[in-house]
């Protein structure tokens, strides 16, 4: 089937401008999003503004999961210079609501434009490659240090398979409420899955999870490199048919879980008997 790249959606977002005595804050306008033809399954994006200023001065566009922008968890692209109105930014999440914002700095005073809230289309993140989270797992005690790329649960409740025996999955829950979270959010559930595994022969990221014990530490890295301690808790095996919303359910502690395969494997179908799941709770 022949790629497309048309336009999917263009969302305006005037949410009004912001008035201080003395002070201006800059429009937030429409955001163009498209189908990446370059990396499928993620989205590419257009954001549009109106500067707060044509004089001196420079920006940054922050984009974040979270509407309050929580420390570690946005991005900045920047400084541009404070009468750019425009920037194109490739390859983000498919499928998620994102919230960006534009500051300023003139004259050395920090301004804040309002939030922009938009929702990138789905562009077909349930199968092929998953696109990256900007994040990366480290657990030193089984020599794991992986990019952690990203899919979507969908309104089907299926949980995408990461893309190769190094890649480890994070799930966006957001479709179904006190389900999953995203690491370092207080009572969030991140959940994690990788291979054990790959064809044919190797061993894959979460080959010697099984050797996980109770004050193990997992490093999760943020956007902006930020890092997340969590020490485990606890592992067990569930059968392969057990429903697994049971333990990606927040729980009101801030905790990561993490799924792999384990048991017997049945070649003719190509599924292990049983699924390894461990938990680990925020260690402040």
């Amino acid at each position: 089937m022949r790629k497309k790249r048309a336009l999917l959606a263009i969302g305006v977002l005037l949410l009004g401008v912001f008035t201080l005595v003395g002070c201006k804050f800059a429009f937030i306008g429409p955001v163009e999003q498209s189908c990446s033809a370059a990396a499928p399954g993620t989205v590419d994006l257009v954001f549009h503004w109106t500067p707060a200023s044509e004089g001196n001065g420079i920006q940054y566009l922050d984009l974040s999961l979270y509407s309050t922008f929580p420390p570690g968890q946005f991005i900045s692209v920047g400084p541009m210079p404070s009468n750019q109105n425009a920037f194109y930014w490739p390859g983000l999440m498919a499928n998620a609501v994102h919230h960006w914002r534009i500051n300023t700095l003139i004259d050395g005073v920090w301004y804040t434009s309002s939030v922009g809230t938009f929702t990138t289309p789905a562009c077909g993140t349930g199968s092929g490659e998953a696109p990256t989270a900007n994040m990366r797992i480290v657990i030193p005690r089984i020599g794991v240090n992986a990019p952690v790329n990203a899919r979507v649960i969908g309104p089907d409740g299926a949980m995408g398979k990461p893309n190769g025996k190094d890649d480890v999955i994070w799930y966006d829950f957001s479709l179904f409420g006190g389900l999953g979270g995203f690491p370092g959010v207080q009572k969030a559930n991140a959940v994690f899955s990788g291979h054990v595994d790959y064809h044919p022969n190797f061993t894959a990221v979460f080959w010697d999870a099984r050797q996980l014990v109770p004050g193990d530490e997992i490093d999760v890295y943020l956007l902006d490199g930020t890092p997340v301690r969590y020490v485990v808790q606890w592992s067990k095996w569930i059968d392969d048919t057990e429903n697994f919303a049971d333990y990606a359910t927040q729980t009101g502690q801030e905790i990561l879980t993490i799924v792999t395969c384990t048991g017997t494997f049945d070649a003719s179908t190509r599924n292990y008997s049983n699924r390894l799941v461990v938990r680990a709770a925020r260690f402040w």
